[in-house]
């Protein structure tokens, strides 16, 4: 099994471990195509953009993605708007990256934890998001 680290839409970095996958037979025209299956939970993971090409501890979190099958959406600032558009980045794309748009959560540094209760405030009153609020994680 392999993670990929690739970047969305210049917003921040997605840690994703591979997904399962089966063969589908598509009746019209008739062809068949592998597709991802099994989506996982997601988490968007608020550390003030150290998440890039190069972060110390990225080895951890591709390991810890791997071993515990979510996905770390990784934006490249607590900003609330940013916050607000990876969240509605991973709302259109969940097929796309194989992930449970309702299993989401915030997750941050510990140094990121006031910043990114505001975020989850931001997704919530102007969003409409269901999220809880913001716990702290550190690989």
């Amino acid at each position: 099994m392999a993670v990929e680290f690739y970047a969305y839409e210049d917003l921040g970095f997605i840690v994703d471990p591979e997904s399962d996958t089966k063969e589908v037979f598509i009746p019209s025209p008739p062809t068949t195509t592998t597709m991802k299956i099994n989506p996982r939970p997601v988490i968007i993971y608020l550390t003030g953009g150290k998440v890039k090409e190069g972060y110390e501890k990225l080895e951890a979190l591709k390991a810890y993605a791997e071993e515990n099958k979510v996905v770390f959406v990784c934006p490249s600032s607590n900003d609330g708007e940013v916050v607000g558009d990876t969240y509605q980045y991973i709302q259109k794309n969940a097929k796309k990256i194989n992930v449970k748009k309702n299993e989401l959560c915030v997750q941050c540094l510990p140094e990121c934890a006031d910043e990114a209760q505001e975020a989850v405030d931001y997704l919530v009153d102007e969003l409409d998001a269901d999220v809880e609020e913001a716990e702290e994680f550190e690989v």
